[in-house]
């Protein structure tokens, strides 16, 4: 967070607030923005010859600094330009069984799409990060597909997060994520897909919205997507077999299960915080219990306390 003498407001134009904004937001992950990603991450329609005056301008206001082409908030810590290099390089060294294991789960009954979320999708991965996955389920069998992945992953990989990090789910009749924010515009304009290009395409649509956060960021990352991935004969096999009223029986029986445990395991949550960040319902499953959207959301107000702009 910047220090300001005296408690002074810094009045900026609206593209310099945009640039200074969108550079404040990545610092809350200890992120420094090179000049193309500022750019793609601005809330304003501008080019890239803009923003690199706009950069220059905001190193003058002493707002910002620029180190190895990287930029990031005045007084934050230049080694953040290091550890996102290391992440970058260890995403791109576990790339191949990344690709493996979200290949994989694009298999499992009932997953209709699966994408690559969270760090990840920006293309880094911590020394103790997870993979996180975002999934589009066929309809009515949400809860049954992420019960048959999650006891998957306590057999078979002994309840491991490293490689199958499963914590948001929708259905494909239920495609329209409600949470209109910079934090999961960010998301969802960042998220990898693997299979199923209709699908993910067809979920970009249903969040035009996300386009008015992020403008300039028109393009996704295709080079996970595999064009005709084809499920094993066994999972073919539950398919068939739960598909009608046996699998909606068991859907609801694994959604009431679920929520039961969620809402004995978590009590301390309002109705209000249990449903941004445990959201149980019939065609969405969202597990993040720490909180993080509400955490990004105000370590970034906190950063901009300071800071005004002439016209929003």
């Amino acid at each position: 967070m910047i220090e300001i003498e005296n408690n002074e407001v810094v009045t900026l134009s609206k593209t310099q607030f945009a640039v200074y904004k969108c550079i404040a937001y990545f610092d809350v992950f200890n992120y420094p923005l090179k000049p193309n990603q500022v750019l793609e991450y601005l809330k304003i329609k501008v080019n890239q010859s803009q923003v690199n005056l706009v950069l220059n301008e905001l190193i003058e206001l002493k707002l910002i600094s620029e180190s190895d082409g990287f930029y990031y908030l005045e007084k934050s810590n230049a080694d953040f330009i290091t550890k996102r290099i290391d992440s970058e390089k260890r995403f791109l060294d576990k790339q191949k069984k990344i690709k493996r294991y979200a290949y994989f789960i694009s298999k499992f009954p009932f997953v209709e799409a699966v994408c690559i979320s969270g760090s990840c999708s920006k293309g880094l991965l911590e020394e103790d990060g997870d993979i996180d996955y975002f999934i589009i389920t066929s309809p009515h069998k949400l809860w049954l597909c992420r019960s048959i992945l999650i006891a998957y992953k306590k057999v078979f990989l002994f309840n491991s997060r490293k490689y199958f990090c499963i914590n948001y789910l929708i259905a494909s009749n239920n495609l329209q994520i409600p949470d209109e924010n910079v934090f999961v515009a960010t998301e969802i304009k960042t998220l990898i897909p693997v299979n199923n290009k209709q699908q993910f395409e067809a979920f970009l649509n249903a969040n035009k919205w996300a386009n008015d956060i992020l403008p300039n960021k028109v393009d996704y990352n295709a080079s996970f997507l595999k064009t005709k991935p084809t499920k094993k004969y066994f999972f073919r096999l539950v398919e068939f077999l739960f598909n009608g009223k046996l699998g909606n029986l068991l859907d609801k029986k694994c959604f009431e299960l679920t929520l039961a445990s969620w809402q004995k395991k978590f009590p301390g949550f309002s109705k209000e915080e249990f449903d941004l960040n445990l959201r149980s319902r019939k065609n969405v499953s969202k597990h993040h219990p720490r909180g993080y959207q509400q955490k990004v959301l105000a370590q970034l107000d906190k950063r901009l306390e300071n800071i005004k702009t002439l016209a929003l």
